[in-house]
Parts: C-alpha cells; structure tokens; sequence
C-alpha cells in the first residue's frame, strides 16, 4: 500500500512539474535586430567603448578581455579574436521573448564581442550569444533552490542593445531602434505606469 502510495506521489509531482515548468509562450519578433554594426570609430575606441558601456548596460557583469586562462579560452585562443570582449553577466535579466502569467522568464547568456578593424577609424562589432537559458521555473533560485533551464535560441534583441549601448558611449548617430514584441513594450508600459505610482505614494506619505 504504501509503494502504491509513494509511486502516485511521484507521479502526482512529476506531472506538477512538467506542467509547471513547462506553462510559458514565446512571443514572435516580426523584424530581427542586427547582430553587427559598424562603427566610426577605431578598435581602442570601441574597446574602451566596451569598458564603459558594461557599467550602463542591463547586462553588466564580469568583461574578459583575451583571457586565455578563462573557461572560453578557444575563443582568445583564436589570432582573429585578439581584440575582442566576452561579457559574462553576473545575474538574470528579464527575457523579452518569454513569459508566464503575463511577466517576463528570467534570461541567462554569455557575448563574445568580436572586433574587426575595416580602416583606421572604423570597426565593426559582431556579437555572438553563447549558452542562452530562460528559467521555466523556480524555487529559491540560484545555489540554495531548484531550477528548471532550457536552451532558446538568441532573440537578437540583447545583441542589439549591447551594440546601442556601445554607440551610446561612441555617440554614434543614426543606429536605428531596437525592435521588441508588442507584448513586452505593453509590459515595460504597465512596469513604468506602477512605478510611477509607487512614486508619488511615497512622496504623498513623506510630506505627511
């Protein structure tokens, strides 16, 4: 009786967590993002570029410049690779793509930033996404919990606003904008809309 017992258990959470783990949807990018640009600029600008940029953007975290002791050493290891960057974000970021219940998947990548001098003062800037994740679910995130992962293709969206927030730094005109879901531009609305109200909550109560 009691096998009978503990075997429907184990299937009782087996399928809680298929079920679980498994209750997202992926949202379409009608028009993809570049993955490259090039920039007027020359490879120690963009380089130093790089450098500024990673204290800005959403995804900053650990920046390896041709460390051949690190774990992507076949990468340094590479002659065409001398100048380029691999950016090692430190925490999740919300996908743009993935969603359950109406909020964003935790997203998890790595970015090799490949460098190619074209002349003096123009360089182009590819970027390559390595390992990218969503977290279908959750608990207690991180080393003291359990996670579910799965491997998803690059959005483009990242690698765009890695190579925006290079040409920030570069003021480099005329880079188009970024192109994201409706359904995230609706919730980053909503996200904007709530802070804002926490806002004036807070100062309402602060002048009490």
């Amino acid at each position: 009786m009691k096998k009978a017992i503990t075997k429907l258990m184990y299937s009782i959470l087996a399928a809680l967590t298929v079920t679980i783990s498994g209750c997202y949807s992926q949202k379409k990018l009608i028009n993809s993002n570049p993955t490259n640009y090039v920039f007027e600029a020359s490879v120690e600008q963009v380089r130093y570029a790089i450098k500024k940029a990673n204290e800005t953007y959403q995804t900053s975290g650990l920046l390896y410049f041709n460390d051949k002791d690190y774990h992507y050493s076949y990468i340094f290891n590479d002659s065409k690779n001398a100048n380029d960057a691999i950016l090692n974000p430190v925490m999740d970021i919300k996908s743009k793509i993935y969603f359950r219940f109406g909020k964003p998947l935790p997203y998890s990548a790595d970015f090799h930033i490949h460098l190619d001098s074209i002349t003096e003062n123009r360089t182009k800037v590819e970027i390559f996404t390595l390992n990218p994740t969503i977290v279908t679910f959750g608990i207690g995130y991180g080393h003291f919990g359990y996670t579910w992962e799965k491997k998803v293709p690059p959005s483009t969206i990242e690698e765009y606003e890695i190579l925006l927030a290079i040409g920030r730094q570069l003021e480099e005109q005329g880079m188009p904008e970024c192109n994201y879901p409706k359904k995230w531009l609706k919730y980053q609305a909503k996200e904007q809309e709530r802070i804002k109200k926490r806002k004036e909550e807070f100062e309402k109560k602060k002048w009490q």
